[in-house]
């Protein structure tokens, strides 16, 4: 539970509803927008391609933790389910000639639409069984989009003109940040807000006892179809990122070890958290550019060991943090920063 600095107090419902509370946080919030806006002027190409797949990912990472961290369903098909919305995007724009801004929501609809496909069986199944289903969910898109060749070009793919809005082209690393990044901003407003209404309080109530929830009223079987409909769209909307950014819709892209590394960034941020999910992004993304930055001089070091060394190391290193974090902070970063927080608000008098 968080604690209030002294001296605020929540007098009506809605001051204890708002997300920006007191002056600082709004100052703080105000600061973030500036620095966002200014940042690409200072930055190298490679920083700004690490923080534009930080906020894709954080958009992909959204809709699993309303799936999973929110309802409850264990999903390892995210990947899968974004490579839908790529693939939709370009299917969209080279066949038909819709404008790219126009397939965005396309792409996060398809994808819900899929994921409601496959979100069915949750009715009957979860846990491990519901988690060998999303798997799959996995392979049964990927191999439909590898051979529905007349339609995704299979192997080749499908490549895709530069987003532009006007006359301005977002092509590079410097101009897509803006894209990326607001949309990642826009997307972490949303969720914050699903998980507020009447649907966000009933994907909780499934998620902690689906017995009781459904005794309480709750329709099981809607929520958690609706559940992968938004936590599938929110892929969509990432795949249609992904492949504005790289130019392509290609299923190389997006492998069942991708959906692998989403559900590690869930569970390290902290499930069921909207802010834990953007803090496990960072997390997961700044351990993979370390892991395959040391690889390769590990492997020099130690020359026996050869390029074995800089592959495996991110899977090892992540399987590593994965194991600490459930046996010593099972409820994510989220959980350490809130208390971190306390402490600071009750310094000196902390408990």
């Amino acid at each position: 539970m968080s604690i209030q600095p002294c001296g605020i107090f929540n007098r009506n419902y809605g001051q204890c509803m708002a997300v920006m509370r007191t002056t600082p946080q709004w100052i703080t919030f105000i600061a973030f927008l500036i620095l966002m806006g200014v940042l690409p002027l200072f930055l190298d190409s490679y920083i700004l391609s690490v923080i534009n797949r930080i906020a894709i990912y954080i958009v992909v990472a959204h809709g699993l933790n309303i799936l999973t961290g929110y309802t409850g369903q264990i999903s390892v098909a995210q990947s899968a389910f974004m490579a839908v919305g790529a693939f939709t995007t370009g299917i969209l724009s080279t066949k038909l000639g819709i404008n790219l801004w126009l397939c965005m929501p396309f792409a996060g609809i398809v994808a819900g639409l899929v994921g409601i496909l496959f979100g069915i069986p949750s009715f009957r199944v979860k846990g491990l069984y519901l988690a060998l289903i999303s798997i799959g969910a996995q392979f049964i898109i990927m191999y439909t989009l590898l051979h529905w060749k007349s339609l995704t070009g299979g192997v080749h793919g499908i490549s895709i003109e530069t987003l532009k809005f006007g006359s301005i082209e977002f092509g590079g690393d410097k101009s897509f940040f803006y894209i990326a990044v607001g949309t990642a901003c826009l997307a972490t407003y949303l969720v914050k807000n699903i998980v507020r209404t009447r649907s966000g309080r009933a994907f909780i109530a499934v998620r902690d006892n689906d017995i009781v929830a459904e005794f309480m009223g709750v329709n099981l079987y809607l929520y958690k179809v609706l559940s992968f409909f938004v936590g599938c769209f929110f892929a969509g909307i990432g795949g249609w990122l992904w492949a504005c950014y790289i130019g392509s819709a290609s299923i190389d892209q997006y492998s069942l070890i991708d959906s692998v590394w989403f559900l590690a960034m869930v569970v390290i941020g902290g499930m069921g958290s909207v802010l834990g999910t953007i803090f496990g992004v960072f997390f997961v993304e700044i351990l993979r550019e370390v892991t395959n930055i040391f690889g390769p001089v590990i492997g020099d070091a130690i020359p026996y060991l050869g390029m074995t060394v800089a592959t495996a190391l991110p899977l090892l290193t992540l399987g590593m943090i994965i194991v600490v974090f459930l046996i010593f902070e099972p409820r994510g970063l989220a959980h350490r920063w809130e208390i971190i927080k306390n402490l600071y608000r009750l310094w000196p008098y902390s408990r």
